[in-house]
Parts: structure tokens; C-alpha cells; sequence
């Protein structure tokens, strides 16, 4: 986890900075208009970042996470706009137990320390944008769908005869900020939380389902700038 995490890390760092290398003799022009800085806006999205899981294993651990979506905003003269967005992601979830827990089923039940959960899922979901400048707080909620996750010990060894469980739904609440570097592109922070709806993804099964957030920086491209209401 460590390694694949320091190889995403790297890479997000290299891609920013080569990012602000490419813009910093280009002039960044201030949005002046009456109408919300998002609004009309086409947005194509890709971060990284790390997750934290609060689990049945009492000492979480840092895994890490990309997601890449689309996102569309309506036109709004007010101080708000509403957007829509479709994210996909891929990621996994950490956790350790100094006294082990008793996790997976049939043959393959055993004592284990630490877990290690890769999962992908798409996420529908409602925006909520603030700002007419450069700096635009916004919130979200959406909806998950984990079409695929794997409980696993940290050496990759299954816990689970059947090692793909089956799929489900939950959903998550998203605040986050996004800075316009340039009328083409913006920078962003988010911080979200996805509510626990079952009790599989450490691969240990109690009455506490398992939930996590995760914490995430990237660039948004604006799509389609010049159509848009000005």
C-alpha cells in the first residue's frame, strides 16, 4: 500500500506543478459576470487522495483513492448554482487490530491483524456551487454504488470463498473548494464521507456497519467555456 501510495502521490504532485509551470506566464483572468462562475459550465474532473475507514478494526490505516467524472452546472444569475455529476473510482481501505478479529467464512476463516479492501464504484450525484470569483465552496450529496470490492489480509490473501461480495448501495456528503487558476481550468480540495450501509468491508462482520471518508486535491478542465452565458 505504502509504495502504490507514494507512486500516486508522485504522480499528482508532478502533474500539478507541471500544471502551474504551464500557466504561470499566462495571464489569469477574473470572472466578472452576473452570473455564477460555474454556471453553464461543462466540467471534466480527475483527483487523487487517501482514504481513512472506520471500522471494526480499531487502529484505521491510510489507502488511497483516484476518481475522474463529468460535471454539468446550470445557468444561475444568483449567488448559487446546482450541477450534476457522474464520478467513477478506485481505491482501498486499511485497517489494523493489535489483537486480531476473526474475519472471512468457511475454509478461509482465520485470525487476521490487518485488512486490505480495493474497491470501485460510480457515483451519481447533486451539487451545490457558491461564488461569482475565483474561489467557489461548494457541497454535494450522492449516491454510491460499489459494484465491486474485495475484502482482503494484507498479503492479498482472500478471506472469502466467493472473494467478490455482492454489490451494494449507500450514499455520501462532500464539501470542497475549487480555485480558478485560470478561466479553463481549477484546482480543487474536497473532503468526503461515505455512510456505512453494510458490514463487509473489512472482511469482519458485527453489528457496526463500516464507513469511511476520504480526502482528495486535483484539477477540473472547463469544458466548452466560450458557449456559455456571459
Amino acid at each position: 500500500m505504502n509504495k502504490k501510495f507514494s507512486t500516486l502521490l508522485r504522480f499528482i504532485l508532478i502533474f500539478l506543478f507541471g500544471m502551474f509551470l504551464n500557466l504561470y506566464s499566462q495571464q489569469v483572468v477574473e470572472l466578472k459576470s452576473k452570473y455564477n462562475s460555474f454556471g453553464k459550465f461543462w466540467v471534466a474532473t480527475f483527483e487523487g487522495g487517501l482514504t481513512l475507514p472506520f471500522s471494526d478494526f480499531q487502529t484505521p490505516a491510510i489507502g488511497y483513492m483516484a476518481r475522474g467524472g463529468i460535471e454539468y452546472y446550470f445557468p444561475s444569475t444568483k449567488l448559487f448554482t446546482f450541477g450534476l455529476r457522474l464520478n467513477g473510482y478506485y481505491g482501498e481501505l486499511n485497517g489494523e487490530s493489535n489483537t486480531g478479529r476473526v474475519s472471512g467464512d468457511g475454509s478461509l476463516k482465520r485470525i487476521i491483524k490487518k485488512f486490505n479492501t480495493p474497491f470501485v464504484m460510480i457515483e451519481p450525484s447533486f451539487i451545490l456551487a457558491a461564488g461569482r470569483g475565483l474561489v467557489i465552496p461548494y457541497l454535494s450529496f450522492g449516491f454510491n454504488y460499489f459494484f465491486n470490492f474485495i475484502p482482503l489480509e494484507t498479503n492479498s490473501y482472500s478471506l472469502y470463498t466467493n472473494s467478490k461480495r455482492d454489490p451494494f448501495t449507500t450514499f455520501s456528503g462532500e464539501f470542497g473548494i475549487r480555485y480558478f487558476v485560470h478561466n479553463n481550468f481549477s484546482y480543487n480540495f474536497a473532503v468526503k464521507y461515505f455512510k456505512g450501509s453494510i458490514d463487509e468491508l473489512d472482511g469482519y462482520v458485527s453489528r457496526k456497519n463500516d464507513s469511511f471518508i476520504t480526502v482528495s486535491t486535483g484539477i477540473s478542465i472547463h469544458l466548452f467555456r466560450k458557449e456559455r452565458i456571459r
